[in-house]
Parts: C-alpha cells; sequence; structure tokens
C-alpha cells in the first residue's frame, strides 16, 4: 500500500492507484513481459551457511524475507570492489522455480540518483555546466524559479515538490512525455525558498536528466551509458529492462507492476544486479568516474536544515552520509513499485554492503536496518571482523 524510491517513505497512495489501474485499464503487470505466477509450489533453497560471512548474511536476509514476506534477494559484500561474499535468496520467476543468483538484475530505484548526480558532476568537471548555474540557464522553457541551481537539485534543496505526488501521475504509469512532466513541475508552489532547507523530492533528479540531455546533446540514457557505465566498467547496468531479470511481486507473491521507464527517468529507472554495485562503489572511491575531489563534493551535505522537522540535513548528492562501526558510511536506498535495494559502502576502506529484492518492503526506510544488521554483524564478530 505504498511507493517510495528515497531514503525515508513519506507518502503511500501510487501504489493503490496503480493496483486499481491495472484491474481497470488492464496494463500488463511486468512491462511486457508475462506476469509471474505463484501457483507452482516451488522447492526450499540452501539452508544458511555455517561459517564465515555467510554464517551471518543468510540468516539475516532470511529474517527479512519472511518478515516481509519477500520471494527474492541477492547480496553481495565487497571491499573496494573485491566481492568478498555474495548469494541469491529465493526466486527470480516463481512460475518456473527459476533461483536468484548474484548475477540476477533487478530495478534499483532511488539508486539511479547516484548514477544521475555522477554524471552531472562528471560534466561539472569537465567544464560543460556549472553547477552553481540556475536551472533556466539550461532548461529556460519551463519557467523554473531563477533561484534553484543545479547544486540545489543535487542536495535536494531546491522546495521542488514531487511529482509523483502529482494527481496526474496516475496516467503516467503507462508512459509520459519528459516534456509534460516537467511543465508540472516548474511552476508547482515551492515548498520552501531554495536552498533554505533539505526535502526529498524525486523532481529535483528527473530535472537534472533533462539538463543532462540538454548540455550533453543526447538522450540520459545513451549519455549515462558512455559516460558513467563504461568508464565505470559496468556490463550488467541498463536503463531500459533487461531481457533477463527478476520478475516482480506484490507482498502476497502475485505480480508485480514495472512501470514504463518514463515515469521514473533519471530519478529511479535504472536496473543492476549486486555485482555491477559493488564494482560501482569501488569506481567512485578510487576516481574512475569522477575525481576524488568531486567525489568528496558528492558525499558532502548540504549545511541546510530539513524540512520542516529541522535538525541539520545529512544528505549529499544521491548519497546519505552517516557513521557506522566507527566508520564514515554512505548510504542510499530504492524503491519502486515491486524492487527494493540498498547500496552503502565506507568511505575510508571501501567496504560495501549491497541488498536487491523483487518485491517492496513495508519499512519507512527500506533495508536501512538489514544493511547496518549486516555490517554490524560482520564488522562485530570474531572471525568476520577483520573484513571490515
Amino acid at each position: 500500500m505504498k511507493l517510495l524510491f528515497g531514503p525515508t517513505r513519506s507518502w503511500r497512495q501510487i501504489l493503490v492507484v496503480a493496483t486499481l489501474l491495472l484491474l481497470v485499464w488492464g496494463l500488463p503487470a511486468c512491462g511486457g513481459g508475462s506476469a509471474p505466477s505463484s501457483s507452482q509450489s516451488c522447492p526450499s533453497l540452501q539452508g544458511p551457511a555455517t561459517s564465515g560471512l555467510g554464517s551471518i548474511v543468510d540468516v539475516l536476509v532470511a529474517n527479512e524475507m519472511k518478515a516481509q514476506g519477500l520471494v527474492g534477494m541477492s547480496v553481495a559484500i565487497a571491499k573496494k570492489g573485491k566481492i568478498l561474499y555474495t548469494q541469491g535468496y529465493g526466486y527470480a520467476d516463481l512460475s518456473t522455480c527459476q533461483p536468484v543468483q548474484p548475477a540476477t538484475e533487478f530495478q534499483i530505484g532511488s539508486i539511479t540518483k547516484q548514477f544521475t548526480a555522477a554524471a552531472v558532476l562528471r560534466l561539472w568537471n569537465a567544464g560543460a555546466l556549472n553547477v552553481d548555474a540556475p536551472v533556466v540557464a539550461y532548461l529556460g522553457s519551463y519557467g523554473f524559479d531563477p533561484r534553484i541551481t543545479l547544486r540545489m537539485l543535487l542536495n535536494q534543496t531546491s522546495g521542488l515538490q514531487d511529482y509523483l505526488g502529482f494527481p496526474a501521475v496516475n496516467s503516467w504509469i503507462g508512459g509520459v512525455p519528459e516534456q509534460t512532466v516537467l511543465s508540472q513541475i516548474a511552476p508547482a508552489p515551492l515548498q520552501f525558498a531554495p536552498g533554505t532547507a533539505y526535502a526529498y523530492s524525486n523532481s529535483n533528479y528527473f530535472v537534472l536528466g533533462s539538463v543532462i540531455e540538454a548540455v550533453g546533446s543526447t538522450t540520459y540514457a545513451d549519455f549515462i551509458k558512455a559516460n558513467v557505465f563504461q568508464p565505470a566498467a559496468l556490463s550488467n547496468t541498463s536503463y531500459l529492462q533487461p531481457a533477463a531479470f527478476a520478475l516482480p511481486y506484490t507482498a502476497t507473491q502475485g505480480p508485480g507492476l514495472i512501470p514504463d521507464p518514463s515515469l521514473f527517468f533519471s530519478a529511479g529507472a535504472l536496473w543492476s544486479n549486486v555485482e555491477d554495485l559493488a564494482t560501482w562503489d569501488a569506481a567512485l572511491l578510487n576516481g574512475r568516474v569522477i575525481p576524488s575531489s568531486v567525489f568528496t563534493v558528492m558525499v558532502t551535505p548540504a549545511s541546510v536544515p530539513n524540512y520542516p522537522q529541522g535538525g541539520p540535513s545529512d544528505y549529499a548528492m544521491g548519497w546519505v552520509l552517516g557513521t557506522e562501526v566507527g566508520h564514515p558510511f554512505v548510504w542510499h536506498n530504492g524503491e519502486t513499485y515491486s524492487y527494493t535495494a540498498f547500496n552503502g559502502m565506507f568511505l575510508d576502506d571501501g567496504f560495501s554492503v549491497t541488498l536487491l529484492t523483487n518485491g517492496a518492503v513495508n519499512e519507512d526506510t527500506p533495508f536501512l536496518n538489514l544493511g547496518e544488521q549486516i555490517i554490524q554483524g560482520i564488522c562485530t564478530s570474531a572471525g568476520t571482523a577483520g573484513n571490515c
């Protein structure tokens, strides 16, 4: 009964509407693919490992999957891109009993924002744009408030309302022109004066995708493939739905929904697997995508309060900054209609945890708790703490 793809869940109505649309309009649940079926009873898979990292990770994942009613999950524990432990759990397709593998691809929701931010920062580093320039300098025909800069979009401090909360979004699930969304985002009343506070809004990263297209003179999908995926050596990350992927499921293990990618666009449409995301973390940390000095900007939160509750914002640019077991830690999660994702790493030594699943979870901050449990379990247990 909810949809989020951001660090914390703030609204819950869209999935209800989407479900009704599926019933009324007969939209394909799996984005044009075959709808999954739970009519076939699949056998139980392997039990938890009894030693090493698996003895910690497997139990925690099994508990989470049972608590959330999840069909499948994939996990990778890595350090500077080197896989320390990876495992698939449950099923990618219940109709054929196809198990999840570490290479299985899932939609990653708002983890997409890391890629969008990196693309903008790469253009900035190349001198192709200025992150402190106003949005109107690049998208002049939409009437954006001239006070809003690209940096504010990156830090989520623009004050733009979240377009996924607009009434019109109900009709966009099957596809929407980019210009239609921009034309509704730009004139909507701001939540606060630009640059004065932080509030998570998918509109910020949707607009950034359009800026990338305007500056790069190509589509968002083509730009990030050539300028982000390839420098990072990612072979299983894409904008469009891949040929082979984990089918989506609801909490009752019925068919889930994959909307047209134009709905989420540069705010949440990407697909990947845990192995590629571990590689991605290392590529950012070692400067393969953007220089280390620019990556430091990427993981530094804006010095503004949260809106409306107050307190300092910990949101940077596609990353949330915190501390885990004494390490500086950045993370971001994502949740679309039928997929949930988490990606986090230590900034000092590159230890990372990535979680992907083909279902939505009932948590206000999806998978943050599971990610923290895994980190705590590995980093404080005799015999595995050296991996941190």
